[in-house]
């Protein structure tokens, strides 16, 4: 089995507007309002899990409890660090809390390749909360932790468009 290597290996993008969910374009993707968040986002920052209700079934005929999945709500953290330069500060300074986006995320190809048609990416509709500043440590760059809220639907499973 031939495992995929994860360093180098993922791209991640905030972009303020997406048509489909399922097929985001190129031009979407690549728009001059995104935000580039892999060079941003420490090595470990990029925190996206599931919390997944269960829907019981239980029957009054049965002795065995019956579940099937319920509703899934996607958790996503970004911890990233911050830019001296202002200008270059672009998580910081487009990233506010009420701001409204996608988080778009590839897998699997290297990170300096462009987005292409036929690409899987995930993506999901969110809103940012607010930056919390971490506390300082020693031999450190400055850290910044912020939540994206889910605020509407997303998919796993989308291909990219040209």
């Amino acid at each position: 089995m031939a495992k995929r290597l994860t360093d180098g290996n993922t791209k991640a993008t905030f972009v303020p507007t997406i048509n489909s969910l399922s097929a985001p374009t190129v031009a979407e993707l690549t728009d001059a309002g995104i935000v580039v968040l892999e060079n941003t986002v420490t090595d470990d920052g990029l925190d996206i899990s599931f919390d997944e209700g269960a829907v019981e079934g239980n029957v009054l005929a049965s002795t065995q409890d019956f579940e099937s999945p319920g509703r899934s709500k996607a958790q996503i953290e970004l911890t990233y660090y911050r830019d001296s330069t202002a200008g270059s500060d672009r998580m910081w300074s487009v990233m506010t809390r009420g701001t409204a986006g996608y988080l778009v995320v590839r897998r699997g190809v290297t990170a300096a390749t462009a987005y292409a048609a036929s690409q899987k990416v995930e993506v999901y509709t969110v809103t940012c909360g607010e930056r919390r500043p971490m506390a300082p440590e020693r031999e450190s760059y400055e850290k910044v932790q912020l939540k994206l809220y889910p605020s509407g639907t997303y998919t796993t499973e989308a291909t990219v468009a040209a």
